[in-house]
């Protein structure tokens, strides 16, 4: 089970490179290496939507007399975007945006597959383990889009299934087939609402090697618990964690009393 919501193409802001570029700070005073300030900034703004997919970010010449640095430093922040899926480089064009911001609202739990498609994006799951253990199904799958001939990994997504509830549901590949239209299908059990611990994981061999490039961050975000039907009995028992590339969106609602002075 995996939860997003996938944003439309995105608004242009009407702003210039060059106002976007503005706003661009990198702190020449800092202990941390310059490429790595820029890359930061740029995937920063990327991400943020301030740089449409495809839209040429500002090229090798701007960001070199914006910021004074070496033509060096600004090719290895570009080889780290090109590396993480956010740009590429093309001839003729300079180096576009080939990354739109995925949005996850939390509020907003539901099948992966279904959502993209409905979007028109590509999914693509990649199945990690697949395994019965004590009368439970294992299933974990990295969960993407694709884009081109590359995948943006978006989250690693565990999923327990009660065998005796699902009876052969071990024998479907998972790789090919939505997990929860084979709920429907073939068992009449239809999720309806989750209930989930928001907590923070520590980084994994598994998740570094899914995550690539973003191996750096001290941990993932991770939403666990129970996913039930209409019934409120139990579906699955799941845990996404998502990748740094995600940005969460939450929503409160301040009551009539309890509203902050």
């Amino acid at each position: 089970m995996t939860h997003p919501s996938i944003p439309d193409t995105p608004i242009a802001t009407g702003e210039s490179s060059d106002d976007r570029l503005s706003r661009l700070r990198l702190d020449l005073y800092s202990s941390e290496q310059l490429y790595r300030q820029l890359y930061r900034a740029l995937r920063a703004a990327i991400l943020s939507g301030d740089f449409s997919e495809g839209e040429a970010i500002p090229s090798e010449n701007q960001l070199r007399d914006q910021f004074g640095i070496a033509r060096t430093t600004v090719r290895n922040a570009m080889a780290l975007l090109v590396s993480e899926g956010l740009v590429q480089q093309v001839r003729g064009r300079g180096t576009i945006v080939s990354h739109r911001p995925i949005s996850h609202n939390i509020w907003n739990f539901g099948s992966f597959t279904e959502l993209a498609r409905r979007q028109g994006q590509r999914p693509v799951t990649r199945v990690l383990e697949h395994r019965v253990e004590n009368g439970e199904l294992l299933l974990v799958r990295a969960r993407g889009l694709a884009n081109g001939e590359t995948v943006n990994w978006l989250n690693v997504d565990t999923s327990q299934l009660d065998l005796t509830l699902y009876p052969g549901i071990d024998r479907n590949d998972f790789a090919a087939q939505s997990l929860y239209e084979v709920l429907r299908r073939d068992y009449d059990r239809h999720p309806l609402r989750s209930e989930l611990l928001l907590t923070v994981v520590p980084p994994s061999d598994r998740l570094r090697e899914v995550f690539a490039p973003a191996l750096d961050v001290p941990g993932y975000l991770c939403a666990s618990g129970d996913v039930l039907d209409a019934d409120d009995r139990l579906v699955e028992r799941t845990s996404i964690v998502y990748s740094p590339a995600v940005q969460m969106k939450f929503a409160t609602r301040w009551g009539r009393d309890t509203a902050p002075a």
